[in-house]
């Protein structure tokens, strides 16, 4: 039973590992964003999907060794109370450093996603200015919206009875 204790554990350091390296992509975004560096946009949010692929695996883990364990349903903070007593200590010390890691995380991406959507305002102003339609217009670029009743052209037609 101790071994699925010690997956926990390492599966919140595999968490906290996880967001501390999206906390810097993050704050490479938001360098890319201040500097206009659309091309090192592009790569940086590759490599956060790529990171959110990593962090659904570690969600099927944590499934399973919650389920394993008999926790599922308890709440983060109170998961170091069920541990064994001999491994408490470690476990706090990995929730809190779990939780110190999201909150710095969540600080840098409040301030990435406000830039982000700042410079977005800014080119959706840009593109009125210069005659285009507004974001919330019709008729903007892509396909339009077929008649329902439409026919397909004679060249598209079969005759099935040949």
């Amino acid at each position: 039973m101790d071994e699925l204790y010690r997956s926990y554990l390492g599966f919140l350091r595999s968490m906290s590992r996880g967001l501390e390296s999206l906390t810097d992509l993050n704050e490479k975004k938001l360098a890319a964003a201040q500097g206009d560096d659309l091309m090192g946009l592009n790569e940086l949010l590759n490599q956060e999907q790529a990171q959110a692929l990593n962090f659904r695996g570690l969600e099927l883990t944590r499934d399973k060794l919650l389920s394993q364990l008999g926790l599922t349903g308890v709440p983060l903070t109170s998961i170091p109370d069920r541990f064994p007593a001999a491994m408490q200590a470690e476990a706090r010390q990995a929730v809190e450093e779990l939780q110190g890691c999201y909150a710095a995380y969540r600080q840098v991406s409040g301030k990435t996603r406000t830039t982000l959507e700042q410079n977005l305002r800014q080119v959706e102003s840009i593109i009125v200015q210069l005659g285009g339609p507004s974001s919330g217009a019709p008729g903007g670029p892509g396909y339009g919206k077929a008649p329902e009743s439409s026919a397909p052209p004679p060249s598209m037609k079969t005759d099935f009875r040949a």
